[in-house]
């Protein structure tokens, strides 16, 4: 039994968006730690650190703010924060509507029988919902067609939703059963 794999519409842009974000997150995420915890040798500019009267230290989270106090102009009249630029960034990456709102794996069972499963995106702007089937019958007609075969025949198909950690995905899987011209 052969096997072959392939990724239906994976796009190697959203996983090095989401990579970066992941190590940007990691990296700010010690900066606002218990003032107990912070020594002299964590001091790192981010805690200021002074002596108060009676010889116990005092610590002041941060000591400047992480992100300065700057603005896009965009018109006389309008112009954005940082923080709001970021808070959009933020919300863009997350909901990426340039991506496809499914993705999926082909694997061939047989010789003539393909299995197709395919997931939805977690955060979906423009709906998706009741396109699965659509979406399932597309990549069987694809394999039909880059296979040079005659036609395709769904002998199971199935879809629903995922409970997750941070909520529901839609999935949907099949088998279909090619023919030869």
């Amino acid at each position: 039994m052969s096997e072959r794999r392939s990724t239906i519409r994976a796009g190697a842009g959203a996983v090095l968006r989401r990579l970066t974000l992941c190590a940007a997150a990691a990296l700010g995420g010690g900066c606002y730690h218990m003032a107990e915890q912070a020594g002299t040798a964590t001091d790192t500019g981010l805690v200021s650190r002074s002596i108060d009267a009676s010889g116990n230290p005092k610590y002041n989270l941060p000591a400047s703010p992480l992100l300065p106090n700057a603005s896009l102009r965009l018109t006389p009249n309008i112009s954005l924060s940082l923080e709001n630029l970021l808070i959009g960034a933020a919300i863009y990456y997350f909901v990426d509507p340039l991506s496809p709102n499914w993705e999926g794996e082909m694997r061939r069972i047989s010789d003539d029988t393909f299995s197709i499963a395919m997931r939805a995106k977690r955060f979906r702007s423009t709906g998706g919902d009741g396109e699965a089937g659509r979406v399932f019958r597309r990549n069987a007609e694809q394999i039909t067609r880059e296979g040079g075969f005659a036609r395709y025949d769904i002998l199971s198909y199935s879809e629903g939703i995922e409970s997750e950690t941070l909520g529901a995905v839609r999935f949907a899987e099949g088998m279909i059963r090619i023919s030869r011209k």
